[in-house]
């Protein structure tokens, strides 16, 4: 079943002078993949990202999760359905630096008024399982970039989101933290079977993933998917930024 069919998705900034950041791109996305979309800076792919979380509004086309066409909701509509349906992670976190890192992961159950108890125990059973529970009373300038990006992720899945979105997760970490928190995503995928986009500059970052999107002037432009090991595929996903480096 597809949790994300988009369909001739269009988006246009500017009146006079009009740039398409998005170009009639339509794609399809199974449940329980594990989707990078790759692309240089001004390629279109963070705005993609907004487009399919709705925080931008479609120019053209529709966009359809889990079934439910999202391209003209309602701003309380689309945040109601942003916070129920999905998950996000952010470069730069994201974390609420008043609150502790268990506060921090709480938010989206707080948001639904689930009791304190549950709350407390959904926390705690999610950091242990990503290894931040020693870590869950401490603020957030108290821990590394790992941990912040670690708690981050637990408060993106506490509420099992449908679909799971990351703007360039890795993007503030050294290679030994960026690879912990791939491991994570790619265990969350094999484990829980979370539907995951990750936009990403990295071909490291990109071969966690089972599919690589490669997008150039808002237009896919190539697509991989992962057959062999994460290092085969490292290496297809670099000829194919050189190649589009080329163009």
């Amino acid at each position: 079943m597809a949790i994300l069919t988009i369909e001739h998705a269009s988006k246009i900034y500017g009146t006079g002078v009009q740039v398409r950041a998005v170009n009639d791109l339509s794609m399809k996305m199974e449940e329980g993949e594990f989707v990078a979309i790759m692309g240089a800076s001004g390629s279109g792919k963070s705005t993609l990202l907004n487009l399919i979380s709705g925080i931008l509004p479609l120019s053209s086309g529709e966009i359809r999760i889990d079934g439910r066409d999202i391209s003209h909701l309602g701003e309380p509509e689309a945040a109601e359905f942003r916070r129920n349906e999905l998950g996000f992670v952010f470069q730069d976190f994201n974390l609420v630096d008043t609150l502790t890192i268990r506060e921090n992961i709480m938010l989206p159950l707080m948001l639904r008024h689930v009791p304190p108890a549950r709350m407390n125990a959904a926390a705690e059973s999610i950091a242990a399982s990503l290894g931040i529970g020693k870590i869950l009373d401490k603020r957030t300038y108290e821990v590394s970039g790992g941990q912040a990006q670690r708690a981050a992720i637990a408060r993106a899945i506490i509420h099992s989101p449908r679909l799971l979105l990351a703007d360039e997760p890795t993007g503030n970490l050294d290679s030994a933290a960026a690879e912990g928190v791939m491991r994570i995503f790619v265990d969350l995928n094999a484990r829980r079977g979370t539907s995951t986009i990750i936009v990403t500059h990295d071909a490291k970052t990109a071969s966690f993933c089972t599919r690589a999107i490669f997008i150039k002037d808002g237009c896919i432009l190539e697509e991989l998917y992962r057959e062999g090991d994460g290092l085969a595929f490292y290496d297809e996903i670099l000829n194919v930024l050189k190649f589009m480096g080329a163009k």
